[in-house]
């Protein structure tokens, strides 16, 4: 009796070891993909607007990341750096295979190319005083170590109308949310968290990024609600939210925000809270609205990134 019961011991301890080499399980699973013929009629929509569309000036981006924090398929952020890199700067700026972070790799014949115009650096933990001088655009995807002199170095940027745009983890902010931040982003932190069906309602649809794009959108991902402190309207305006528990345990809900602009006059800010698994970035309407609310924060047409939201994104072919 003692050594069967030692046997099977033994044998779950070996299954858990077995489970633990052979990497995180993740239980999620990735989204169906939209059909790139209603993708295309999304672009289509933006292209009928030329008076948008103004002359594209020179950019430098910078895409700011930090090592990866989460298991298999969740805060990539070298790889969403190294791929979006290339979906942006091109080959000079990257020589990652291809621009999709989930799944085999999606090469196109237009991604050496990158935008036009654009050049793109990147950064680790934090912007160089370099970059904070030089860039029109930061993106930043990873969690951020704010402190007073960084504050100061993010509003000296915007002061300069410099474009920031925030992603997933970087509108968390550690310890706790904090109001200095939010007069930086508009946004300054949240409280909760969930993981699962992400049902996202756009709030208006009058707004340049929101042109053509999904009433409603699914996707599987996280989002952070409720913004603490809460939102200035005067200041923040929200472009799409989902709904979550007002407070635990209750049944009611409320729209939380998951994509809102800022004015930091003359600066820019674009905040994204959703971004935790790497299949999110393949989706084309979210790569419309990540692209979008780049090109805007950059004082740019909303529609300037627009062609690239195909290249290596995870589309249904009919």
């Amino acid at each position: 009796m003692h050594a069967t019961v030692f046997s099977r011991s033994l044998n779950l301890a070996l299954l858990l070891v077995i489970a633990s080499l052979s990497g995180p399980i993740c239980a999620a699973e990735a989204p169906i993909p939209p059909k790139r013929t209603e993708v295309e009629r999304v672009l289509a929509a933006a292209r009928e607007r030329p008076s948008e569309r103004s002359a594209e000036r020179p950019l430098q981006i910078v895409l700011l990341a930090d090592r990866k924090d989460h298991s298999a398929g969740e805060h990539d952020y070298p790889r969403w750096q190294s791929r979006w890199a290339l979906l942006l700067g091109g080959a000079a700026a990257s020589d990652a295979p291809a621009a999709n972070l989930h799944g085999s790799d999606r090469p196109d014949r237009a991604l050496p190319q990158g935008a036009a115009q654009v050049r793109v650096t990147t950064a680790d933990g934090w912007p160089s005083p370099s970059q904070w001088n030089t860039a029109d655009l930061i993106v930043a995807f990873c969690y951020l170590a704010w402190t007073p002199e960084r504050i100061a170095d993010a509003e000296r940027y915007l002061r300069r109308g410099g474009g920031l745009v925030v992603i997933h983890s970087a509108t968390w902010t550690k310890p706790q949310p904090s109001a200095e931040v939010a007069s930086v982003l508009g946004v300054g932190g949240f409280q909760r968290w969930r993981h699962g069906t992400v049902v996202l309602e756009t709030t208006q649809s009058q707004h340049p990024i929101c042109l053509g794009l999904p009433a409603t959108l699914h996707l599987e991902d996280e989002t952070y609600w409720p913004p603490t402190p809460p939102i200035d309207p005067s200041r923040v305006q929200v472009l799409a939210g989902c709904r979550e528990q007002a407070e635990p345990g209750q049944s009611a809900t409320s729209l939380q925000p998951m994509f809102w602009t800022y004015q930091h006059n003359p600066g820019r800010v674009f905040g994204c809270v959703l971004g935790h698994y790497s299949w999110t970035f393949d989706d084309p309407y979210f790569r419309l609205w990540l692209l979008r609310g780049m090109a805007w924060a950059a004082n740019e047409s909303p529609y300037r990134f627009d062609d690239l939201a195909l290249l290596s994104a995870a589309v249904a072919e009919e």
